[in-house]
């Protein structure tokens, strides 16, 4: 509310000014500035262009902080196009944009994720200026990083330490930040040790960062090791640490180590959300481990959140089915569609593999008809599991099944073709079912 009334009487102030009998020039301009600052700081960029467009009407040339809080305007709303449109402005009329300048143009890329364009207008604003400032290059590397670029966020990192610049956390974070978006573990572990060296304190945006991309990385010692300096540094872990740690120790099978990391939270009096829970049940499914991953699925329903159809009952449904307790899967499967949630295609094909895999074929089949009710298409898994469970003597369902895939171009595959190969024996000998007359 405060900003809104900021800007409007920002610009009653022109009005003021430009009706009044002081009509001196720098009056005006002190006023017009005053008025694109108002706006600025409250976020209105369609009032300060629109300011910047009265001035030039009044015969009064803006000048390069006119056009700078104009540009800063734009880039806090995102609006890059406009952005770049004002720095054309200042040339044609030959303004010279300043550092100033070219970090509010490069900051309005970073939304939207424009990185060619920040490392342009970086490279030009190097050429042109005594010199880029921390800011500019931050932004470049935030860029950069939005983009998904790490290899470039790294470059212009590197350049700002070439140009004797000294790196702050800001810049040292969207580092490690486009590190973990790219899979780079290492290098995000490199730049945590480059800011420790460079005396600077790397923060929990850093901490997440780094973690998550050991996560990715499948590098549980790490993540667990990270967390551990958070802890001794007194930087809170927040559910983003937790979550990011217990999903790099599930993929590596070390569930014990993720359902402790829960525990932790909750010790801490910290609620662990969806995520980390589900994180967790993917841990246990991993790990084998059905009966701990349904104790957690109870555990999202007694904290009264939402479970999420895709990770929560998928993941233990699949649990449940690795452990072979095909009822307590379609148990969860039942529950799901109980609860309005729809299945995906994972959990269909986890169920039908449950039911399958102890020779179940009437509910493998049944289930693998239902993928059309909920509009979904069974995928060369889903038929997979189908043919397997009829192999105990249902040739008949089990050659529709594989002539259905042909008929949606699905590719067969390995466990296809085994059991195409198969089918005649069970054909010829009518194990469990009709002896084959043909």
């Amino acid at each position: 509310m405060w900003q809104k009334q900021a800007v409007e009487a920002g610009i009653a102030a022109i009005r003021r000014t430009s009706e009044s009998e002081l009509r001196a020039r720098d009056h005006l301009y002190f006023s017009y500035n005053a008025g694109i600052s108002a706006c600025e700081k409250g976020r209105e960029w369609q009032q300060a262009l629109a300011l910047l467009g009265e001035m030039r009407e009044a015969d009064l040339q803006p000048n390069v902080i006119s056009y700078n809080t104009g540009l800063s305007a734009c880039a806090k709303g995102g609006e890059w196009r406009l952005a770049l449109s004002l720095l054309g402005d200042m040339r044609e009329v030959n303004l010279r944009p300043d550092v100033i300048s070219y970090s509010s143009g490069v900051t309005a890329c970073v939304k939207e994720e424009q990185w060619q364009l920040a490392l342009s207008l970086l490279s030009e604003g190097r050429a042109v200026t005594a010199g880029m400032d921390v800011i500019c290059y931050s932004a470049g590397i935030s860029a950069c990083e939005k983009g998904g670029q790490w290899q470039h966020a790294l470059s212009v990192l590197g350049e700002l330490q070439l140009a004797r610049l000294r790196p702050d956390v800001i810049a040292f974070a969207a580092g490690v930040s486009s590190c973990e978006k790219g899979g780079q573990w290492c290098h995000a572990l490199s730049l945590l040790r480059e800011m420790r060296e460079a005396q600077l304190k790397p923060d929990a945006i850093s901490y997440n960062a780094a973690i998550s991309a050991c996560e990715k990385g499948e590098n549980w010692e790490h993540a667990m090791s990270l967390m551990s300096e958070m802890w001794e540094s007194r930087i809170r872990r927040d559910d983003t640490s937790y979550g990011a740690a217990i999903s790099a120790c599930g993929k590596c099978r070390e569930w014990q180590r993720a359902l402790m990391l829960l525990s932790d939270m909750q010790e801490a009096q910290m609620e662990p959300s969806v995520i980390c829970y589900n994180a967790g049940i993917s841990s246990c499914e991993k790990g084998l481990e059905w009966q701990q991953a349904l104790s957690l699925l109870r555990m999202i329903a007694q904290a009264d959140l939402q479970p999420n159809v895709i990770f929560s009952y998928s993941a233990g449904v699949s649990a449940c089915y690795k452990g072979r307790e095909w009822q307590q899967a379609l148990c969860l499967f039942s529950e799901a569609r109980a609860a309005s949630l729809s299945p995906d295609v994972p959990m269909f094909n986890a169920a039908i593999s449950a039911c399958a895999g102890v020779g179940h074929w009437q509910q493998s089949l049944s289930l693998l008809r239902e993928f059309w009710t909920v509009r979904l298409q069974p995928d060369a898994i889903s038929y997979n599991a189908g043919a397997s469970a009829c192999l105990g003597g249902q040739w008949r369902q089990a050659l529709t099944l594989l002539r259905e895939m042909q008929e949606v171009k699905l590719e067969p595959s390995i466990i296809s073709s085994a059991t195409t190969l198969r089918l005649p024996l069970a054909r010829k000998v009518g194990i469990g079912g009709e002896r084959c007359r043909c």
